[in-house]
């Protein structure tokens, strides 16, 4: 269970301006700033300026007055996930201060740490729930921010067997120049956080960027310090790009 969000605390109120979001699209609190932390699992220092992820496996409910994103993570699919996980996922999702789906996705370095012969039903089973998350990402016209690690190459699959009209985007991200562009060029986005290389940062277009503090006990302001840095901008352009692509990741598609 994620220790920074208790069911039963109460916590700050997040928000984020809607005048830049079309009629219809997720708007659900006063205005005041975009999320420039696309995903974390702590609360934000500055209210509304990230995207709080939770986990119906192990959260007990959404934090209120917060954005949200909602998914079960690929280490907690041996459980229950079909029958108890996913329907709660479904119905969290409509919330209007979920903004996002996820996060979901596929880790085969997790693998590892079961038994050889427990390895593949364990993946059918990230899988699987990966595809649920998929679709639902497509029925609410919400983006899925995903986790994965070593499964690249399955990624890239699974987008082209659902063309998907949402964005994707990858949290995280820690490979190289390669493997960026192998994502880059299938159309996902890369999120960044307190650990990236350098060489898949500068690959990685003004227009398909976020940055992150995830699990980082480093402030977003230092993060995007260093984003800034290692791409040569300056903080408060790289944070209005940053704003433009949250803003877009819910424009009509």
């Amino acid at each position: 269970m994620n220790p920074h969000l208790p069911s039963d605390s109460p916590l700050p109120s997040a928000f984020f301006h809607t005048d830049a979001l079309p009629t219809g699209t997720v708007r659900p609190f006063a205005e005041a700033a975009v999320p420039t932390d696309i995903h974390t699992h702590r609360l934000p220092e500055q209210p509304g300026s990230a995207v709080v992820t939770v986990d119906p496996m192990t959260e007990g409910g959404l934090p209120e007055h917060q954005c949200c994103s909602v998914g079960i993570h690929p280490w907690h699919t041996d459980g229950d996930w079909e029958r108890t996980g996913m329907p709660r996922v479904e119905r969290l999702a409509g919330e209007d201060r979920v903004v996002a789906i996820g996060e979901c996705g596929l880790d085969k370095v997790w693998l590892k740490r079961l038994p050889a012969g427990e390895r593949d039903e364990a993946f059918r089973r990230q899988t699987e729930a990966f595809e649920a998350h998929i679709r639902l990402s497509e029925a609410t016209g919400k983006p899925l921010i995903i986790h994965c690690v070593r499964a690249y190459n399955e990624l890239v699959l699974l987008h082209r067997k659902h063309r998907p009209r949402q964005t994707w985007v990858v949290h995280g991200f820690r490979g190289n120049r390669s493997v960026a562009r192998q994502l880059l060029d299938e159309g996902l986005s890369l999120s960044f956080g307190e650990h990236f290389q350098a060489e898949a940062l500068l690959a990685t277009p003004d227009g398909r960027l976020f940055v992150e503090t995830d699990e980082s006990p480093k402030p977003l302001a230092d993060i995007l310090a260093a984003v800034a840095t290692a791409r040569g901008t300056d903080p408060e352009v790289l944070v209005r790009v940053l704003e433009n692509n949250y803003r877009r990741l819910h424009a009509p598609r």
